[in-house]
């Protein structure tokens, strides 16, 4: 069955099909959409600027969350960190040529051959040519975002990255290049209020 009307109704008026516009006058009522409701908070009794600042960005979180707002955006930036330290870092962020990050997706361009395998301060994490990443958010603090859907950065991932030298509002990751030459590490972004932002990174083998 086909229509020259953009407009129209079928299955005798239980479905209504609308290829064109739908303009609603002003005066006129809709009733039956679901629309989205924002989580219940109660009033506020703040007494202090500073309450009452935690308490305003609560109301705009669960408005962003609600979908009745725009969520924010993070924006996004990976570099090598700036001040690698101990011996084998240090030559392995020697030998990185290039990182390029574009729509989400980094490429690290270095000789995978020329790195040193060492041991992680974390001894689960195991031996492997590792290189530091600074991942920027773009946020003051990262204080309350979630990586990978499931650790939330703190206070101690703040002052690593400050002592790996990334910026304000970034965390360090480490790469384990010899994994990542054969599949690609994809992480996740995420903080209530923001979009979920997904981060693939890739290594270049500059030998081949």
């Amino acid at each position: 069955m086909s229509y020259n009307t953009k407009n129209y109704t079928e299955q005798g008026g239980d479905k209504t099909v609308i290829g064109g516009t739908l303009e609603i006058l002003e005066g006129a009522t809709v009733k039956g959409l679901p629309l989205p409701i924002a989580e219940n908070l109660p009033e506020s009794t703040v007494e202090s600027l500073d309450a009452l600042k935690e308490s305003f960005n609560a109301l705009l979180i669960n408005l962003k969350d609600a979908g009745l707002m725009e969520k924010d955006e993070f924006t996004t930036s990976v570099a090598a960190i700036s001040n690698p330290t101990g011996e084998s870092l240090i030559t392995n962020h020697s030998k990185i040529r290039t990182i390029t990050y574009d729509n989400n997706i980094a490429t690290i361009d270095v000789p995978i051959n020329e790195l040193v395998e060492f041991d992680s301060s974390n001894p689960a994490q195991g031996i492997h040519k590792w290189i530091g990443l600074s991942i920027g958010t773009g946020r003051s603090s990262i204080i309350g975002v979630t990586y990978n859907g499931t650790y939330d950065l703190v206070q101690a991932d703040v002052n690593e990255a400050t002592n790996a030298g990334c910026p304000e509002g970034s965390f360090v990751l480490w790469l384990k290049c010899d994994e990542v030459i054969n599949t690609p590490k994809i992480i996740t972004i995420s903080r209530a209020g923001y979009t979920t932002e997904t981060i693939t990174i890739n290594v270049i083998d500059s030998e081949n």
